[in-house]
């Protein structure tokens, strides 16, 4: 099916280039990009469904494409008829019945993974090896070897080896990681891919849950790879994994996930509950599962998507997730259309407990339908990307992007970061106040991403001591230029079989940039970019996730993808990417991606040189994925004790694994 369907062999865990304490000496550089496969996603546009589930086949996709300028929606081609359990059955039928639902109105940006279809072989590019390629041609900040910090240590595989159909399902991507209080107890999250092996598909595993986790015991030196968290009171986890640490206790870990209650069908939130609890064990012990206000209706009822959780760390036992929420208009009475769905409404969930209970939701980014415009509800602007984070006196900071608006002809290129604070632990919000205007990015990501859009994902962290102890610090991204939101349609290159329509790839360069308050998030200093200029086109910087250190050292991590050809030749196609709607992305350039590391001890005034977290470059041209998004939609880090611990989606083996590393900053042991 694969055409390989043996294990994935493990990731290289090291030369022998290591010091005592693990931390690379080396400045070599391997680049493996041996796996070629083309994926698939759905195109967004406004049409209504005309074909009928598949429920049968993964993998022969007969294809339901809801066409829609705001989302890409659910294939019915995944839902091949569930293993004949009870619980199988019921989650078949809550599958059929929302995607049905789904089908006859779209919304902004829903990201839950998605599988990806069959691996197209055809039109498959032979791309040339890398030989002669230096780490100085590839990046500005370079390896840190046995010199004054800031280094990183060997990168560390995360999740387990990866198996091909039918042994499991490729993809672990979208990560989280959170620490225990002394450091050395690690949990990580992502998208796993081998969740659609218990959604029907007739692999040898069945795990129950598309959030994937592991645990360390050792400061990260060596990870447990756990599955899916347990199917407490029957919640299926279905991604978008957020994790932090808090409770009582202040050592409890928090994971969020979009979920649904297999019992009733209900689609909503999960939050569960777990805890080290003794030298080399973890364990989650409870879930709680939140629901949208408006659970059935026209337009299927409302849907939560893009959750985040905050827990707060002074013994309160104060939880805050924020999500997205796109309301079923039609329900609500708000259109006529009987499909309406509205732009994304950002709203906030509150434990005051410690996650025993959850009270909401507070809506602190109302919809923006524009129902003016349009009588039936196609304009608005998109609201997406939400991030909680707490403040040294109670506050409670959400921050999230504002935009693109959508017109019935056109996407625009310009958006917004904006932040709503509360000053009474998160039961009130004042009105959102701007960040920033930014240039989008949804129309323009890395040629090698399996969508034909990605958002900005801003990222908070608030100061808990030190001299700038308050400041506010949001990380995200933003395009040299404005890019429309609408794909360019373009004739398919001589060298791409012509059996299904073509986009341009999309070269804008985007930078990483921060920004910084004083006053609680009422005014914003102007945007500091992360590393040196970008130029137009060719150098996408995306994802920035900030923390912050003991001090006040502001520690940020981002992904930077080079977009350019490896040959000479302009006319060599050297990534063929086919996309939802059966469409494909074909050019002359790939996406070799990196992960970086910069940090700051002025407040965010400056940052140091960029110094290179990933050992090995890695084209996503090249790397197979059964998951939409296959590179995720986020990557993350957190600061604790003396260090900080980036988790990210790498493709270094040819498919997307979780991978760790410890950066030690100046000043700092290397415990």
């Amino acid at each position: 099916m694969f055409g390989n369907d043996s294990e994935i062999p493990e990731a290289p865990r090291g030369s022998g280039f290591e010091t005592a304490d693990g931390f690379r000496t080396r400045t070599e550089t391997e680049y493996n990009i041996d796996v070629h496969a083309d994926y698939a996603f759905r195109l967004a546009g406004r049409r209504r469904i005309t074909a009928v589930l598949d429920i049968f086949n993964l993998f022969d996709l007969d294809r339901v494409i809801a066409y829609d300028n705001r989302t890409e929606l659910g294939s019915g081609g995944f839902l091949r008829r569930c293993a004949m359990t009870q619980r199988g059955r019921r989650l078949q039928r809550w599958l059929i019945v929302s995607a049905l639902a789904a089908s006859s109105g779209a919304m902004l940006g829903r990201a839950q993974v998605q599988p990806a279809p069959p691996f197209d072989k055809s039109g498959e590019i032979t791309v040339p090896e890398m030989a002669g390629i230096s780490e100085t041609d590839l990046s500005g900040g370079g390896f840190s070897g046995t010199g004054p910090p800031p280094r990183v240590s060997t990168n560390v595989r995360v999740n387990d080896a990866q198996r091909f159909f039918p042994d499991g399902l490729i993809g672990r991507s979208e990560t989280s990681i959170v620490a225990s209080r002394n450091a050395q107890g690690l949990v990580a999250g992502w998208n796993d891919a081998d969740g659609f092996c218990a959604l029907g598909t007739d692999c040898t595993v069945t795990q129950l849950g598309l959030t994937g986790f592991a645990f360390s015991a050792d400061g990260g030196k060596s990870w447990t790879d756990g599955g899916a968290p347990p199917l407490f009171d029957d919640i299926f986890t279905f991604g978008d994994p957020w994790l932090d640490r808090g409770g009582a206790d202040k050592d409890t870990i928090y994971l969020s996930s979009i979920g649904s209650d297999l019992g009733t069908g209900q689609f909503g939130m999960s939050i569960h509950r777990g805890r080290f609890s003794g030298p080399g064990q973890f364990a989650w012990e409870d879930v709680r599962f939140v629901t949208p206000g408006v659970t059935s209706g026209p337009g299927g009822g409302d849907f939560l998507d893009k959750e985040a959780i905050a827990a707060a760390k002074d013994g309160s036992g104060i939880v805050i997730m924020s999500l997205t929420n796109f309301l079923d208009l039609a329900a609500r009475n708000q259109c006529p259309e009987a499909s309406a769905i509205g732009f994304g409404q950002i709203e906030v969930f509150r434990s005051t407990d410690g996650g025993d209970t959850y009270q909401g939701p507070t809506v602190v980014g109302p919809d923006l339908t524009d129902f003016a415009a349009d009588a039936n509800c196609n304009v608005g602007v998109g609201q997406q990307s939400s991030a909680p984070a707490f403040g040294p006196n109670g506050e409670v900071y959400v921050v999230w992007e504002r935009g693109p608006r959508f017109d019935l002809t056109d996407i625009s290129g310009e958006a917004e970061i904006v932040i709503a604070t509360s000053l009474d632990g998160g039961a009130t919000f004042g009105p959102p106040v701007v960040v920033d205007q930014i240039n989008h990015m949804r129309g323009a990501p890395p040629v090698a991403y399996n969508r034909n859009r990605t958002n900005n994902h801003p990222r908070i962290a608030v100061a808990s001591n030190g001299s700038q102890q308050g400041r506010v610090y949001v990380t995200y991204s933003s395009m040299v230029v404005p890019v429309s939101g609408v794909p360019e349609s373009i004739p398919c290159p001589p060298a791409v079989p012509a059996d299904r329509p073509c986009v341009a790839q999309n070269l804008t360069s985007s930078q990483a940039v921060l920004s910084y308050s004083d006053d609680q998030g009422a005014t914003w200093s102007a945007p500091v970019p992360l590393a040196p200029s970008v130029p137009a086109e060719g150098v996408k910087r995306i994802w920035p996730t900030v923390s912050v250190g003991p001090g006040g050292i502001v520690e940020v991590v981002y992904y930077e993808s080079l977009e350019a050809g490896l040959t000479p030749d302009p006319t060599d196609i050297e990534c063929n990417q086919t996309l939802q709607g059966n469409v494909r992305r074909a050019g002359e350039a790939i996406s070799l991606v990196d992960t970086y590391w910069v940090r700051s001890g002025d407040g965010g005034a400056t940052f140091n040189t960029p110094v290179r977290v990933s050992e090995v470059s890695t084209n996503w041209c090249q790397v197979v994925s059964n998951i939409i998004p296959n590179m995720g939609d986020y990557i993350f880090s957190t600061s604790i004790g003396n260090r900080v611990l980036p988790v990210w989606a790498d493709g270094r083996d040819g498919v997307p694994d979780t991978f760790y590393a410890r950066g030690l900053g100046a000043g700092k042991s290397g415990n």
